[in-house]
């Protein structure tokens, strides 16, 4: 597996520092079951694993984490596979100064729907839990009284192909920035998030600009929430991307969608895209309805998307449909329940 000797190397001093290890063992078992007008039901169950272990040498603490996945397509022969979503190791001195080595998901980013400053991993927004996979990365962090400055370096076979990032973050009572740089395959990217959070309204922001091929692109998200009690609250978000499809061009990729289908995002075609919801909860957050809806003005795609989320203990049922109001859509309809467990 990629990397993995070196990652083995920054593991010894947990393994052989002669400190006594605390593990922590969780086992997360999904079952998604999705129907759709022309695919029919498909059906996967996933396992992910999870291990952590800390342990202690003075002021320095070490911290090793793995996920797993084992996936199965339970209409398929053959469909077995074993991936590891994270697995890294991290240092801390003085809990002010981190390293990390290994596969671990980024989190960036105040969108909830879209993410534009992370370039390697973006939310799944029709998932309520983040099971994305990782990238491998090195990784220092150093936090301040009032943010922190993070230092990423991103491995690849050949070193002209390397990625870097650094990223400052700013933390106040109120209103919380970054600003961060990204050099990727021979390309730049800036970004910035800023976010607003009210005792119940919170507004947001974030953008990116893209150096490609000579030319700067833009990608601009903004949104706000607001709580009207414990129980009810709203949500609008909206994307402007430069580098994606013009009216004319979304025409043309209607007449070939078919061909376009492995490349066809349901959530935005087009430059402009809008995304709002509102929901309803119990106070213990037990029982959460959610009607969300997308709009694409490029290509008038309206979709419709009602979720339903029933937590008891350990155990989570996620209910959710999209209804698709446009031609340009891949599917009419396509429903998914989602049977989720934590041990």
């Amino acid at each position: 597996m990629k990397y993995t000797y070196i990652l083995l190397l920054f593991l010894l001093p947990l393994l052989s520092n002669g400190q006594s290890i605390a593990w922590d063992y969780q086992l997360i078992a999904e079952s998604k079951n999705q129907y759709t007008h022309r695919d029919k039901l498909s059906s996967v169950t996933e396992l992910y694993p999870i291990i952590t272990g800390k342990s202690g040498m003075g002021e320095l603490l070490n911290t090793f984490q793995a996920e797993g996945n084992l996936t199965n397509y339970n209409f398929d022969k053959d469909s077995v596979r074993f991936t590891f979503q994270e697995l890294y190791t991290r240092f801390s001195w003085k809990d002010r100064h981190h390293w990390t080595v290994g596969k671990k998901r980024l989190d960036w980013g105040t969108g909830m729907i879209w993410n534009p400053t992370n370039f390697y991993i973006q939310k799944d927004p029709f998932r309520t839990q983040n099971r994305l996979e990782g990238i491998f990365q090195l990784n220092y962090t150093c936090l301040f009284t009032t943010g922190s400055l993070e230092v990423y370096v991103f491995p690849e076979k050949k070193m002209e192909d390397f990625s870097y990032s650094l990223k400052y973050n700013y933390t106040g009572e109120r209103v919380d920035m970054s600003v961060s740089f990204l050099e990727y395959t021979r390309h730049q990217q800036i970004g910035y998030d800023i976010s607003y959070g009210g005792d119940r309204f919170i507004a947001y922001a974030e953008g990116v600009f893209r150096n490609r091929a000579a030319r700067v692109y833009s990608e601009i998200v903004s949104g706000a929430s607001y709580a009207f009690n414990a129980s009810l609250g709203a949500r609008m978000e909206y994307r402007f991307r430069e580098d994606y499809l013009s009216r004319e061009e979304v025409a043309e990729f209607k007449k070939y969608l078919s061909e376009n289908s492995l490349i066809y995002d349901p959530v935005g075609v087009g430059k402009h895209t809008l995304f709002a919801s509102a929901e309803i909860k119990d106070v213990y957050d037990r029982f959460n309805l959610q009607v969300r809806t997308f709009f694409d003005l490029f290509s008038n795609q309206l979709i419709i998307s009602p979720l339903l989320v029933w937590k008891k203990n350990n155990f989570q049922i996620e209910l959710s449909s999209m209804l698709f109001t446009n031609s340009l859509a891949a599917y009419h309809s396509q429903t998914s329940l989602l049977l989720s467990c934590h041990f």
